[in-house]
């Protein structure tokens, strides 16, 4: 269950990055939201807020520690979310002195997948060593990812 659990969410995090690449190739760099509304924005988080967000996380600066360094990403997926009048992908982000010593306590191997850039530059190690759910609840609380198309009643 746990490794399902970890699977999907690295799945997710996939998806995310391909849909960042998706709309800046569609839209360009100046992608509005029209009149239209799809199904996804209604649910709260739409692909726009998505994309904004793993931009954000995948271009925050590298810290010290890789502890560190997801911490600053989380921080900048808030602040772009904030100019970008969006939603963000966390409903829950503990203080940074208790983020950082929660991930501290993760192997090394863990903590460095933690860190957005080295995650999406690593896919087999991450898949291997991605902290299971229930470690990651001290540290952050994310929002539930929206389906791409989802099922119509």
């Amino acid at each position: 269950m746990k490794k399902t659990l970890a699977i999907v969410a690295s799945l997710a995090i996939a998806a995310a990055v391909i849909i960042v690449v998706v709309v800046r190739k569609k839209d360009g760099p100046h992608h509005h939201h029209d009149a239209k509304t799809g199904a996804v924005e209604a649910v709260g988080i739409d692909q726009t807020d998505t994309a904004v967000s793993m931009m954000a996380m995948l271009n925050a600066p590298d810290q010290a520690t890789p502890c560190l360094t997801a911490f600053a990403a989380i921080e900048a997926e808030g602040a772009a979310m904030k100019l970008h009048n969006g939603k963000s992908m966390f409903k829950w982000v503990a203080p940074k002195d208790a983020f950082v010593a929660a991930c501290e306590q993760l192997p090394a191997a863990q903590q460095q997948c933690m860190a957005p850039r080295y995650r999406r530059d690593h896919p087999d190690d991450c898949q291997k060593n991605r902290p299971m759910p229930e470690a990651l609840k001290p540290m952050y609380v994310g929002e539930p990812i929206p389906e791409a198309n989802p099922a119509k009643p």
